[in-house]
């Protein structure tokens, strides 16, 4: 299955809410909650990683897997980073409503600096199936881990570097996040797992 490559580069202005990128805030909807996980009786937010505009993705998904319209929203633990197979360190969100009524989401210190990485704008192409190095939605990632047999691989994010981040992932790999195909079909996002590949 080909993939849809993620083009990554510093965007001259700010994005438009609802737009494709990696890292900065989340542009939601009224009503959102930030995803965390809960432990020993404390809750750590998650760590906002990119949001993907269907539509605008719809146009390489040769695959017709993906939702057509609507933003998929990806969240990651990033402050422990586990490398196994886990359902709890990630979280995948779909908003299918109204784009004009999406705000910027803004989480900050107790001194009300924001937590975010400087946002990355994320255009797409058409991605071969020899490209082993690139961030991709959907197509072949990998088949190292025995628990993707019956899973597909919905994103996968480099190890990279931005003018205020440097993400390292297992062994300079990459994070991955894979949803079972009938999930996907059904666009259900609520029980995809990430692993470090």
């Amino acid at each position: 299955m080909k993939g849809i490559k993620l083009k990554i580069s510093k965007p001259t202005d700010k994005l438009p809410a609802g737009s494709s990128k990696l890292f900065g805030n989340p542009d939601v909807w009224n009503g959102f909650e930030w995803p965390y996980i809960e432990e020993n009786g404390e809750k750590y937010d998650l760590t906002f990683m990119c949001q993907i505009d269907c539509a605008e993705a719809e146009g390489f998904d040769e695959s017709g897997l993906l939702p057509k319209t609507g933003i998929l929203y990806f969240f990651y633990d990033l402050d422990t980073m586990p490398e196994a197979p886990d359902e709890k360190s990630a979280r995948v969100l779909w908003y299918n409503g109204e784009l004009s009524a999406l705000h910027e989401m803004i989480l900050t210190d107790e001194d009300g600096n924001s937590l975010a990485f400087s946002e990355q704008k994320i255009d797409f192409e058409a991605s071969d199936a020899d490209d082993k190095s690139a961030h991709l939605l959907l197509g072949d990632m990998t088949q190292s881990c025995d628990f993707i047999n019956n899973r597909l691989p919905l994103l996968r994010i480099g190890s990279l570097e931005t003018e205020d981040a440097e993400i390292r992932f297992k062994d300079d790999g990459w994070l991955c996040f894979y949803i079972e195909k009938e999930k996907l079909g059904a666009h259900d996002f609520s029980e995809v797992k990430a692993a470090q590949i």
